[in-house]
């Protein structure tokens, strides 16, 4: 069921057109998602990704429909052509992203999880900036954290992680 307080409708001018890092790849799903989530969200759409679908006899469900159709249409844009291709056929943005959250997500992936800790490990300061070898190690930390999915729930679990 959908909210009678409905955001205003999106227009093809409110998503931005992404570009270059953030044009999904199969590689930067992690950065990708993250950019299309806060876009949404700040559009008061993030619904379309994250609920079903209202039922076709709910009363505005023609505008919905037109949104997520413009939102999948975002979605194929962001992605290059030998992936979105793979998703042409799927009804709503949200099975989309549903679909590419199982395929390239790699929460809780060992693998990766290793090979960022092994960039960490390996990386050294030589010729940069304090302030460029922090940010590049947070960004890794920070990264880490993502694929890991760790969430802190009191201060023993903030002692203990730390």
């Amino acid at each position: 069921m959908m909210d009678d307080q409905t955001a205003p409708f999106v227009s093809p001018n409110d998503l931005p057109v992404l570009q270059g890092l953030y044009h999904f790849d199969g590689r930067n799903y992690l950065q990708w998602s993250q950019l299309v989530r806060t876009t949404l969200k700040g559009r008061k759409k993030l619904n379309h990704l994250e609920r079903n679908p209202p039922a076709t006899t709910y009363p505005k469900y023609e505008a919905w429909d037109d949104e997520d159709a413009l939102i999948m249409t975002w979605l194929w844009n962001s992605m290059t052509p030998e992936i979105s291709r793979n998703y042409m056929f799927f009804p709503t943005a949200s099975e989309i992203w549903n679909n590419l959250s199982q395929a390239y997500s790699m929460k809780k992936d060992i693998a990766t999880c290793y090979e960022i800790e092994k960039q960490i490990f390996n990386t050294k300061q030589g010729s940069l900036s304090v302030t460029d070898y922090y940010g590049m190690l947070n960004r890794l930390w920070i990264e880490l954290d993502q694929y890991q999915n760790l969430t802190m729930q009191c201060t023993p679990d903030s002692i203990t992680l730390t």
